[in-house]
C-alpha cells in the first residue's frame, strides 16, 4: 500500500520515513510531553524507530496509521497524528502528539479533522472514537472542535479516560449543516 500524504492549511500530513527517527526523538524526550498518556518506558532512539516501524505496518495491515506531523513553514517534524486500531476496544481511535512548542496554534484540531474525514472517507469506517485523560482539556477540546461527543469513562492501560465518539452519521449530518 502506497500511504497518502495530506495537505492542511498549515500542514503535511506524510509517511514515516527513518531520517525522522531523530526529530520524533526529540520531541518524545521533551518534559512532560507524556503527562497524560499511559505510563511507559522512557524514549529511546531504538524505541522510537520501533514506533515509525510499527506505524508502517499498520498502514499495510489495515490502510490507515499514524502520519508524520511536518508544519509547511518550516518543513519540520512536529509530531504525529492519525488513525490507530485499538484491539482492547475493537474500535479505530484519532490521536495525536505535538511537541510543545508548536502547542496552541490549533495544529492539533487541524491534524485531527484531516485525519477524521480519512477515516470516514477513504477507509469507510462507520465510526471513530478519542481517548482522552479527562484533565487533559486542550486535548478534550480538540476532540470536540472534531466533532466527537463525549461517550464514557474507561480504564485502559492503567489510565482512567473518557472516550468520546463520532459515528459517520454524525459526521455525514455535521458537514451538511457546515461544510468544509
Amino acid at each position: 500500500m502506497t500511504i497518502p500524504s495530506l495537505q492542511t492549511s498549515h500542514l503535511l500530513l506524510r509517511p514515516w520515513t527513518a531520517d525522522d527517527t531523530p526529530a520524533l526523538f526529540q520531541i518524545l524526550l521533551e518534559a512532560d510531553i507524556f503527562k497524560y498518556f499511559p505510563p511507559s518506558p522512557p524514549a529511546t532512539l531504538k524505541r522510537t524507530e520501533g514506533y515509525i516501524a510499527h506505524q508502517l505496518a499498520h498502514w499495510q495491515e489495515r490502510g490507515f496509521g499514524h502520519w508524520a506531523v511536518v508544519t509547511q513553514d518550516d518543513n519540520q517534524v512536529v509530531g504525529w497524528n492519525g488513525l490507530e486500531y485499538v484491539p482492547e476496544l475493537d474500535e479505530v481511535e484519532v490521536a495525536y502528539l505535538l511537541s510543545q512548542r508548536v502547542r496552541g496554534r490549533g495544529y492539533a484540531s487541524e491534524a485531527a479533522h484531516s485525519a477524521i474525514e480519512f477515516g470516514f472517507g477513504t477507509c469507510t469506517l462507520s465510526a471513530i472514537i478519542g481517548l482522552v485523560h479527562p484533565q487533559n482539556i486542550p486535548s478534550v477540546r480538540v476532540l470536540e472542535k472534531s466533532g466527537l461527543v463525549f461517550s464514557d469513562k474507561l480504564t485502559l492501560w492503567d489510565l482512567d479516560m473518557s472516550r468520546y465518539r463520532i459515528t459517520r452519521s454524525d459526521y455525514e449530518r455535521q458537514r451538511k449543516i457546515s461544510p468544509p
